[in-house]
């Protein structure tokens, strides 16, 4: 399973990397596809803390998931910019990016680890 976790969560950044790219160059990206991405954070999100609840002595996992839930925070705002037909502020999508982009990286050292 933390394997399939991990391939979402490189799903999801990877996404997330290719809409920040676009709204960075203010090209318009319909909203049903963000929020597409933001549904698979969410569920990326759930099964890393299910992931928690078993591996409770890995602290990379926990850190990871942390720092995900902190993205989401950014990402939250950023759909409420949208949802409000608002311009997406910039530093709110490099922040969400680099908590997940960070979550990532601590995740995969942590799987790395422990396998």
């Amino acid at each position: 399973m933390r394997l399939a976790v991990l391939i979402l969560v490189v799903v999801v950044v990877l996404a997330g990397l290719t809409l920040a790219t676009l709204g960075l160059r203010h090209r318009h990206v319909p909203l049903a596809i963000s929020s597409l991405h933001g549904l698979a954070g969410i569920a990326a999100i759930v099964l890393l803390i299910i992931l928690d609840t078993h591996f409770p002595h890995d602290r990379a996992l926990i850190a990871a998931t942390v720092l995900f839930i902190l993205a989401a925070t950014g990402g939250l705002m950023l759909f409420a910019f949208r949802a409000a037909h608002q311009t997406l502020p910039s530093a709110i999508m490099v922040l969400h990016g680099g908590f997940a982009l960070v979550a990532l990286i601590v995740m995969l050292i942590g799987y790395a680890h422990t396998g």
